[in-house]
């Protein structure tokens, strides 16, 4: 079909007449409405009709443009309702901010730790249902701060979720003794609490881990040096002689448990890992070796077996950069072996 300056047309869908004032490239042209002559709109070739080939309208007939249809509106954005201020520190918190989509619904939730206090402390969290892992995440925690741990979904709160964080607190002559909690969070009372939460400043169903600190300075003992330093040294570690049992450990029960073995494929870990990513699976499977090397490293374990599969080596790798560098390893193999053929890495501890 052939189109020139000046061409007459017709829209092909909506009735309305113009005539072509530009070529445009793409097989675009440019029309000038007759509706509204300082008006003109771009146009492909196939949505126009030369006016030759358009049949005349009758005589008493007339040509009504009707109203272009509006496009839906996006709903209106829920709004938490605030409840009340923070207006002291409230210790170690657990928050969860909706996260709506675009209809307005919330399905998941991004999950914060939070430390208003003065104090750093060292850290585990574990978010968990059911006997599966959904976030997990260690580390060190500054004072005053926010730490994003990630993103759960509606339905996991349907699962019997449940909070556990051990901290140790830092000071001065080094890390306290360990505190823990495991905080269930039902899913009438996760509704109930929506609070602004503090540090970040939003509205987020809100949990109080743990409040309460030993922040006591002691005093200077009366006692002379030598009993002072008996009591305060820390006791040695217990050494493994030759012969002797190779679980140097005091508690017993613990270690007559202990299989010296960890299987860290993601299945094996934990379940509904197909929405994760891979970089999220790596730290979820080094989580859970840091914690079961810390462990035999304690109970006086002479070896252990760290199976990782063949796969592509990048756990395998990981692992092997962390071993390489470890104060307590003696060293570390990855050969063949009749029970795991080449997917597990031997360890001998010093």
């Amino acid at each position: 079909m052939l189109f020139a300056i000046g061409t007459r047309v017709k829209f092909r869908y909506t009735g309305e007449t113009g005539a072509i004032t530009a070529i445009l490239d793409d097989g675009m042209l440019q029309v000038r409405l007759d509706s509204d002559p300082d008006f003109e709109i771009p146009a492909f070739e196939e949505d126009l009709l030369r006016n030759d080939q358009v049949e005349p309208l009758s005589a008493g007939a007339r040509f009504v443009q009707g109203k272009a249809p509006k496009p839906p509106e996006a709903p209106p954005r829920r709004e938490l309702r605030i409840q009340y201020q923070i207006l002291k520190p409230k210790g170690l918190q657990l928050a969860f901010e909706p996260m709506p989509g675009r209809d307005g619904s919330v399905t998941r939730y991004k999950t914060w730790l939070l430390n208003d206090t003065t104090h750093e402390f060292l850290f585990e969290f574990d978010l968990f249902t059911q006997g599966r892992d959904v976030l997990t995440l260690d580390g060190k925690m500054n004072m005053t701060s926010a730490m994003e741990v990630g993103d759960i979904l509606y339905d996991d709160l349907n699962e019997g979720l449940e909070a556990w964080i051990k901290v140790r607190r830092l000071t001065t002559a080094g890390p306290d003794e360990a505190l823990e909690r495991t905080q269930k969070i039902r899913p009438k009372q996760f509704f109930n609490n929506v609070h602004t939460v503090p540090i970040l400043n939003l509205l987020a169903h809100h949990f109080v881990l743990l409040e309460k600190f030993d922040t006591s300075v002691k005093e200077e003992p009366t006692e002379d040096l030598k009993d002072y330093t008996k009591q305060h040294t820390r006791k040695p570690k217990p050494v493994t002689l030759t012969g002797s049992n190779p679980f140097a450990s005091l508690n017993l029960e613990e270690a007559a448990g202990f299989e010296p073995e960890i299987d860290l494929h993601i299945d094996k870990l934990m379940s509904g890992y197909a929405r994760i990513d891979k970089g999220e699976i790596l730290r979820i499977q080094m989580v859970h070796f840091h914690k079961f090397l810390d462990k035999a490293i304690r109970l006086g374990a002479p070896r252990v077996f760290v199976i990782h599969g063949v796969g592509e080596g990048k756990l395998r790798e990981t692992i092997a950069d962390d071993l390489r560098r470890h104060p307590h390893v003696l060293k570390y193999k990855n050969e063949f072996h009749h029970k795991y053929g080449y997917g597990a890495t031997e360890v001998i501890f010093e």
